[in-house]
């Protein structure tokens, strides 16, 4: 996995990354009449071979803070707060009750991003990119980090993960608007695709921080 002046360079970049834009909306309007419930997300979760997006966990107010941010100082950004370390101790002990089967996790390098992943899947339980995290240019992405972003998030999402599992990658909600012109709703939401194994995906529908409680009762018949 891997602003520069008006020239020929840059409408050409210009125009492959509308088009890298344009395929990734297509896919996931294509997608939406295959939009699903929570509790049937949940029965393709524990299957695996999906792509799991997920928003990092509440922080608050949301706010652009990527001018300011200094990888590494988490007091130069914002933070995973109270609410979002308990929505998300939810989900990782749903997530376990549940037997979700979990394969590779990518992590944002921002601290927020981490964080998430930190509570969910325990300190090694991750990998740290910064090709997940909030583009440079944020919040007036150029096209050059639209490009970027595009090139490597579509990719990931059309990874086909390890047979039985599901790969998780923890990032912002910016980015997989850029990637797929879908914007999830809260932080803490994931958001499923289903890659093909040839270059696509399909996106299938998101659970919300508030969907695991309610999902929980089908634990029963998970055991």
């Amino acid at each position: 996995m891997s602003s520069f002046a008006l020239s020929s360079r840059a409408r050409f970049l210009s125009a492959r990354t509308a088009g890298a834009f344009l395929l990734g909306v297509l896919a996931s309007v294509a997608a939406s009449a295959q939009t699903a419930n929570p509790q049937a997300l949940l029965g393709e979760l524990k299957k695996g071979g999906l792509v799991v997006f997920m928003r990092h966990g509440e922080t608050g107010p949301a706010y652009a803070d990527r001018d300011k941010a200094v990888m590494g100082d988490c007091a130069t950004q914002r933070n995973l707060n109270a609410v979002g370390r308990t929505q998300n101790v939810e989900m990782a002990a749903a997530l376990k009750l549940l037997k979700v089967p979990v394969g590779t996790v990518w992590s944002s390098e921002f601290c927020r991003g981490w964080q998430t992943a930190d509570v969910l899947f325990g300190p090694k339980g991750y990998t740290i990119t910064n090709k997940l995290s909030v583009p440079p240019s944020y919040p007036g992405v150029n096209a050059a980090d639209t490009l970027a972003n595009n090139t490597y998030l579509q990719a990931m999402l059309a990874d086909k993960p390890a047979v039985g599992s599901n790969t998780w990658l923890i990032s912002h909600g910016v980015n997989v608007q850029l990637a797929t012109g879908y914007h999830p709703s809260e932080q803490g939401e994931i958001v499923l695709f289903r890659p093909d194994g040839k270059g696509a995906y399909a996106r299938l529908g998101s659970i919300e921080p508030g969907d695991w409680k309610r999902l929980l009762p089908a634990a029963g018949a998970a055991k």
